[in-house]
């Protein structure tokens, strides 16, 4: 094998490693470097999101929703329908938190906002997947994150 040959398939193999190696937007900010999504974790994020400033909390929980919608694509990845309810019914609830959360003082209302647009979007594309018996109800989230993730866009412009 030629040098140039070689060069190009060690550059195409580090591609190919950073490319895999990338984790949703959300997510690694939101459970950090090198932390694996469990129930620990999200409890934790949770507990951080109620404990910080009142300006900051709208943040913090579309952190952790961020973070539910991933677990939840794993869990449907995995077939593990049962987990998979739950955690969606999770997200409604912290769904509801950040609307709580999102008043005119509310700190980084953009990067909430574009957190709850990719979030939308992941359980959108989940839809497509799920089964027909989990179908209903993920709709029904996709509506209730699309009401909440309008609302902090309001928020935005009317800044």
């Amino acid at each position: 094998m030629s040098p140039r040959k070689l060069m190009c398939r060690l550059m195409y193999g580090v591609w190919v490693v950073v490319v895999v190696g990338l984790v949703p937007d959300g997510v690694a900010r939101a459970a950090g470097p090198g932390v694996a999504l469990d129930a620990v974790t999200l409890t934790h994020m949770e507990e951080q999101a109620a404990q910080a400033n009142p300006r900051d909390r709208c943040y913090r929980y579309a952190e952790v929703l961020a973070a539910l919608t991933e677990l939840e694509g794993q869990q449907i990845a995995a077939g593990q329908e049962a987990q998979a309810r739950v955690t969606m019914q999770q997200m409604n609830d912290i769904a509801a938190k950040v609307q709580a959360e999102a008043v005119g003082n509310a700190k980084r209302l953009k990067d909430t906002e574009m957190m709850l647009e990719r979030t939308t979007r992941r359980v959108s594309d989940m839809v497509h997947v799920v089964g027909y018996a989990q179908e209903s109800a993920m709709q029904a989230t996709l509506q209730h994150l699309n009401a909440v993730h309008t609302k902090v866009l309001a928020m935005v412009f009317a800044h």
